[in-house]
C-alpha cells in the first residue's frame, strides 16, 4: 500500500513524477486551488507527508489528524506557519526551501531598494497623473546608492546574497548576525561586522533578513527607528511582524526616516489605510518568490528532501536539526 502525500495547494507535478511515483497523491482538484481547513483535515487522515505554502497554517491540530505523519514540507525559507516544536516532539521532520528562495528574495530586495531610493514607483505614479515631465533642479528627496552604506540585519544566505548584489552597485556593507561570517566572506563582500545598534545607526539603507522568532517580534520599533539617520531607508522582505507597523507609520510621517519599502506586512493579507496613504513607501504583496520558475524550484527542493528521507538519507533542508542527530 502506497504512503500518502498531501498538498495544501494543487501544485503542478509535471517533471516531478520520479519523486512522487511511490506515493498516493492527494491535492485540490482544480489547478492552483487551495484546500480549505476542513478539506485539509479530511485529506490528512493517514498521510505520511504534508506539503504546504506559507499562507497555510500547519499546526498541532492538523498534524494530529495523522498518526503516520513523517514529514511536513513548507515552500519558503520561513516556517512560522508550521508548529515545529510539536513536529519535533513527534519526530516529524520539517523541511523548508532555503536555497531556492535565496536569489529571488535578494533580487527583490534590491528591486525594492532601488524603487524607493530612486523613487521609480513615485515617479511613475506622478507622471501618469500629470502627463508631463517636470524635472526639478537640486532635488533632495531621493538618494543614489553608489558609495552609500547598506546595513544588513541577518547575514544568512539571503543577507549575504543581498550584500553581494549591493557591492555590485558600489555600496559598502555593514552587518549583524548571531554568527559572524568568515574573514574570507567579509573580504569578498566588502562587509564589516558591527553590533546591531551600530548597524542601524550608521547605514543609509537598512534591510532585514532574520527569521521570524519571538525575540524578533516588533524588532523595528520606535526606539530603533529613532537610531536611524533621518535620510535612511528601511527595506523588509523577511516577515511582516518584525516591523511594528504603528512605529513605521510614525517614522515615515514625522520624517524620522526618509522612506521604506515592504514586501511583507504585519497584518497580512490586509494592508492598512495608513500604509496605503503614505507617499514615501513602496509596497508589494509578499511576492518575492511569486514567479512560476521560482515556485517550481522551491517545490523541487522540497521533494528532493522528501525523497532523501524516504530512502533513509538525511535531507539538507531539515529545519528541526535535532532530529538529524538521532
Amino acid at each position: 500500500m502506497k504512503k500518502k502525500i498531501v498538498f495544501s495547494h494543487n501544485m503542478p507535478l509535471d517533471g516531478f513524477e520520479e519523486y512522487v511515483k511511490d506515493f498516493e497523491i492527494v491535492r485540490p482538484a482544480e489547478p492552483l486551488a487551495k484546500f480549505s481547513r476542513e478539506q485539509a483535515e479530511q485529506a490528512m487522515q493517514d498521510a505520511s507527508v504534508f506539503i504546504c505554502i506559507a499562507d497555510f497554517v500547519c499546526d498541532r491540530a492538523l498534524m494530529e489528524r495523522s498518526d503516520k505523519l513523517e514529514c511536513v514540507g513548507n515552500l519558503g525559507s520561513g516556517f512560522n506557519n508550521v508548529d515545529v516544536d510539536y513536529a519535533t516532539s513527534r519526530g516529524i521532520y520539517v523541511l523548508n526551501t532555503p536555497t531556492a528562495v535565496m536569489e529571488p528574495t535578494s533580487e527583490m530586495t534590491i528591486a525594492l531598494m532601488l524603487s524607493v531610493c530612486r523613487s521609480t514607483v513615485r515617479y511613475d505614479r506622478d507622471l501618469r497623473r500629470e502627463k508631463v515631465c517636470t524635472p526639478t533642479l537640486l532635488f533632495v528627496r531621493d538618494m543614489m546608492l553608489y558609495g552609500k552604506t547598506l546595513g544588513v540585519i541577518g547575514f544568512g544566505r539571503i543577507g549575504k546574497s543581498v550584500a553581494r548584489k549591493a557591492v555590485g552597485l558600489g555600496m559598502k556593507v555593514i552587518y549583524n548576525d548571531l554568527y559572524r561570517a568568515s574573514e574570507q566572506e567579509e573580504q569578498a563582500l566588502n562587509a564589516t561586522f558591527m553590533q546591531a545598534d551600530e548597524v542601524i545607526k550608521n547605514c543609509d539603507v537598512l534591510t532585514l533578513h532574520m527569521p521570524y522568532l519571538p525575540e524578533y517580534h516588533h524588532y523595528m520599533n520606535d526606539a530603533r527607528f529613532a537610531m536611524m539617520k533621518k535620510t535612511a531607508y528601511l527595506i523588509n522582505a523577511s516577515r511582516g511582524p518584525i516591523v511594528e507597523e504603528k512605529a513605521l507609520v510614525k517614522a515615515l510621517k514625522e520624517g524620522i526616516i526618509r522612506g521604506a519599502a515592504l514586501d511583507v506586512h504585519e497584518f497580512e493579507p490586509n494592508i492598512s489605510e495608513e500604509i496605503i496613504a503614505l507617499p514615501n513607501i513602496v509596497i508589494t504583496p509578499h511576492c518575492c518568490t511569486n514567479i512560476a520558475e521560482i515556485r517550481l524550484n522551491m517545490l523541487c527542493e522540497l521533494l528532493e528532501g522528501v525523497d532523501a528521507l524516504a530512502h533513509g538519507r538525511m535531507a539538507n533542508n531539515v529545519v528541526n536539526r535535532s532530529l538529524c542527530q538521532k
